[in-house]
């Protein structure tokens, strides 16, 4: 007989399974148990025995930083990784699992940097990595006990550290083999860099906000005739001009880049500045613009050539006394000037350019920003104290059309929120291109899937 439905106890009329389970989860004390009872069986340990001898499934641990408490970004990472690890021994595979954990880098030491504060500039350099070894270390102990409270079973004890000597040992032998290969070579290369924490960051790690650059115009003086490329000159002085939101960079430069393609013109004009008659050379497309934002009111256009036909016409540097050349370059947009000053040392583009053009990596500033003996009298002022004054040494030399202020968006370092600077670091690399044989030939010895990605092909 059925229990008869009381008033209000709709309960009773749902088909609900029984089970003997708890209404209440109780994970603050439940889940403790469940971590004791793993460890005091070894349950890990177990799985291993009884999957020895089976199909390996290897998943690599791409170790976190130990240089906080993890965060939903690392936690998620473990377990994931322990969900695919449970599924493949489950499925009958033998999947170890063995955590690790990165215990060099700039995460670390900027920690450990900004604990020690100006103290860290009396401290000798092996005291400074006794300390980031003993934070990493704390760390660790730290991860483990709360990657464990996740749940994750694996080789907790057994980790792989980067500072244990095996790891530390591993790597250098595989660092010698490239040398000994001639794969690896040291060089300059610019980079962006933080002037404050005096390291260098990586694209990912930049924070982009409004910073107000001065913009000017600058004349670099012809170092040769160019009647034959215009004939209409007379004899006032001709330069070739560009713009640019980096004065402070205008001591390392190398050379002007033009377009091959774009038509150039030689623009006569009065100089407001030097109330003299000049004659500058800029894209033709932009004359117009460039002389109205200068307050120029009359211009005469002597003659247009193509960028490719002013390639190798050299130039005065605006500071010092050396000649420099005009190159060409195909990443010159048609604004600004089109003509683009460049700095090997302190540019991308501009160190491409100065590769193609065997210019060299020139780079006159410290780790902490400030101008060294190779920019002359601008030793020890920081480069953006610098702008100033390189722009009153133009203005002195008579080489500036002109300036203003100029709001745009800049990298920012996301540690100390300071802007940062373009400079030549001595870095090395890998020659990747030796390895492009060897990656083709192991390339038809993996297992692609789908198998039309190992040609490039996608969908």
């Amino acid at each position: 007989m059925t229990e008869p439905i009381k008033k209000n106890n709709y309960k009773a009329t749902l088909n609900l399974p029984r089970t003997a389970f708890s209404m209440k989860a109780d994970l603050v004390n439940r889940e403790p148990a469940f971590l004791k009872r793993w460890d005091e069986i070894d349950l890990y340990g177990k799985i291993r025995e009884a999957r020895k001898g089976a199909k390996t499934f290897l998943l690599h641990d791409g170790p976190p930083y130990a240089s906080g408490d993890i965060h939903i970004g690392t936690g998620l990472n473990k377990v994931l990784k322990d969900i695919v690890v449970r599924y493949k021994n489950m499925c009958g595979c033998d999947s170890p699992y063995v955590p690790g954990w990165d215990c060099h880098g700039l995460p670390i030491e900027h920690r450990v940097m900004a604990e020690l504060g100006d103290k860290a500039r009396s401290m000798d350099t092996m005291e400074i990595r006794c300390r980031c070894r003993n934070y990493a270390l704390k760390f660790v102990e730290r991860h483990k006990k709360q990657f464990r409270g996740l749940g994750g079973l694996g080789a907790w004890d057994q980790p792989y550290l980067t500072i244990n000597p095996q790891y530390e040992a591993g790597v250098i032998e595989v660092f010698a083999d490239l040398v000994g290969k001639g794969y690896v070579y040291k060089s300059l290369k610019p980079i962006h860099w933080c002037m404050q924490c005096r390291t260098a960051l990586a694209e990912a790690e930049l924070e982009y906000g409004d910073h107000e650059s001065p913009s000017v115009f600058v004349k670099f003086p012809m170092a040769e005739d160019v009647h034959d490329l215009f004939p209409k000159i007379g004899d006032e002085r001709v330069s070739v001009l560009i713009w640019t939101t980096t004065p402070w960079t205008l001591p390392a430069n190398l050379a002007v880049a033009v377009h091959p393609h774009f038509d150039y013109a030689a623009v006569r004009y009065h100089d407001p500045n030097t109330d003299a008659d000049e004659t500058v050379i800029l894209a033709a497309e932009l004359a117009e613009s460039v002389m109205k934002d200068a307050g120029v009111e009359g211009f005469e256009v002597l003659g247009t050539r193509k960028g490719n036909e002013i390639e190798g016409k050299r130039y005065h540097h605006c500071l010092f006394d050396k000649v420099c050349p005009i190159v060409t370059a195909e990443y010159v947009a048609m604004s600004d000037t089109g003509c683009v000053h460049t700095a090997p040392g302190h540019g991308d583009e501009d160190y491409r350019t100065g590769i193609k053009y065997d210019l060299a990596i020139f780079s006159p500033v410290d780790d902490e920003g400030r101008f060294t003996g190779q920019a002359g009298d601008l030793e020890g002022l920081q480069v953006f104290e610098a702008n100033p004054v390189v722009i009153e040494k133009l203005r002195g030399k008579g080489l500036l059309l002109t300036s203003a202020a100029y709001v745009h968006s800049y990298p920012h370092c996301w540690r100390c929120k300071n802007p940062l600077i373009y400079k030549a670091v001595s870095s090395w690399f890998v020659s990747v291109t030796k390895f492009r044989d060897r990656m083709v030939e192991l390339n038809e010895q993996i297992n692609w899937v789908p198998d039309n990605v190992k040609d490039g092909q996608f969908g």
